[in-house]
């Protein structure tokens, strides 16, 4: 009897788990005014907002995403199959997507239609939007930050809003000249202003984790509150110019490349006509150097370089004849994991034997050919 008992209740469980599954799973559509808003349950008493549909070509100046459908809360944005992970082929809200084989955003209606939005409002009901919820759309739109919103909102910074604005009850960011900072206005995440020029605020003394990744940015001012840059914060920015406050204790400028001036360590190794020349000041390359720029012609090393550390290029996209020109007559020392481009070494006359023996292994393994200038 009493197995008989656990076992109704067992399939009992399952077929629970089986309905709740269904329910959440479940697509439903609403008409809100010109728009409509597909959503499924995520709990009995809140919605995911998975697709938004322009209905028309008229009156949708604003789209004013709804607090409530049927009665339950919106919590969520975004397309279901999107993964923080991988853009390709990602669709955002409104199912514009960039296609892999030709890199053509579509589908063009759709596309024209979102152009027609200046404003986006956000409820304050929403704390959670996926990672390409709004990527795609054309720059100068309006948009808000709720208060409960903290995940996946540095993405946004990939378009230049013409008004972006975060509620003051957020407890993780707040909006200072159209940058992304922390609530006590001590690290910068990111820029979603137009304009191509940035001047971070004095008072920042960190610049985040890939904060200005790719970024259409063409001058950058770093002031002398600054005192750290996190791994890749400027890596993939086209031609930007750097220039730092003389106030700066931390941090030098030279060639278009940041150096700390305590470690001698290479920050930011900028290029300009896709050569970079790494200034006198740096003694050693280490991981996490930011490498702005698509693709790199030639490398330039001091005198004063002595070590080359693993995982330094790790970002650096070269082309495949890259070019590395030594200014030492003594080969730096190089890390048995790091790593040299497939290259053409150039090396001071009479040094070529001594660099063949410190980069024996790329030599051997057909990565580099050594020449002497």
């Amino acid at each position: 009897m009493k197995l008989t008992y656990r076992i109704t209740i067992f399939f009992a469980n399952l077929l629970v788990i089986f309905f709740c599954t269904c329910q959440s799973s479940y697509a439903e559509e609403k008409k809100v005014k010109n728009f409509k808003f597909t959503y499924q349950d995520l709990t009995s008493k809140e919605v995911w907002v998975t697709k938004i549909d322009i209905l028309g070509d008229k009156n949708i100046s604003q789209l004013k995403i709804p607090s409530e459908i049927n009665g339950k809360k919106v919590v969520k944005l975004g397309a279901k199959n999107d993964p923080e992970d991988d853009f390709v082929e990602s669709h955002n809200i409104f199912g514009i997507y960039r296609s892999e084989d030709d890199e053509i955003i579509r589908p063009k209606k759709t596309i024209k239609k979102v152009a027609n939005i200046k404003q986006i409002v956000m409820p304050s009901t929403v704390t959670a939007i996926t990672p390409n919820c709004f990527r795609l759309v054309q720059d100068g739109k309006t948009i808000n930050i709720p208060r409960g919103l903290t995940k996946n909102i540095l993405y946004l910074c990939e378009i230049k809003w013409g008004k972006f604005t975060i509620s003051s009850k957020n407890k993780m960011y707040k909006v200072s000249n159209k940058f992304i900072l922390s609530k006590n206005g001590k690290k910068v995440y990111g820029f979603a202003g137009p304009g191509n020029k940035l001047d971070i605020p004095n008072g920042v003394k960190t610049i985040a984790k890939e904060a200005f990744v790719g970024a259409r940015i063409k001058n950058i001012s770093l002031p002398k509150s600054v005192n750290k840059i996190e791994t890749g914060a400027f890596n993939y920015i086209k031609s930007a110019r750097f220039k730092i406050s003389k106030e700066n204790i931390k941090y030098g400028t030279s060639n278009n490349c940041i150096y700390s001036k305590k470690s001698g360590r290479l920050v930011v190794a900028a290029s300009i006509k896709d050569i970079i020349s790494i200034p006198d000041q740096v003694t050693c390359l280490k991981e996490g150097t930011s490498f702005p720029g698509k693709s790199i012609k030639k490398i330039i090393f001091p005198v004063s370089l002595k070590k080359i550390g693993k995982y330094w290029n790790s970002s650096l996209l070269c082309e495949k004849n890259v070019e590395l020109v030594f200014k030492g007559k003594k080969p730096p020392e190089i890390d048995a994991t790091a790593y040299l481009p497939f290259s053409k070494v150039y090396v001071p006359k009479n040094k070529k034997s001594g660099y063949e023996k410190a980069f024996k292994r790329f030599v051997d393994n057909g990565d580099i050919l050594i020449h002497a200038y």
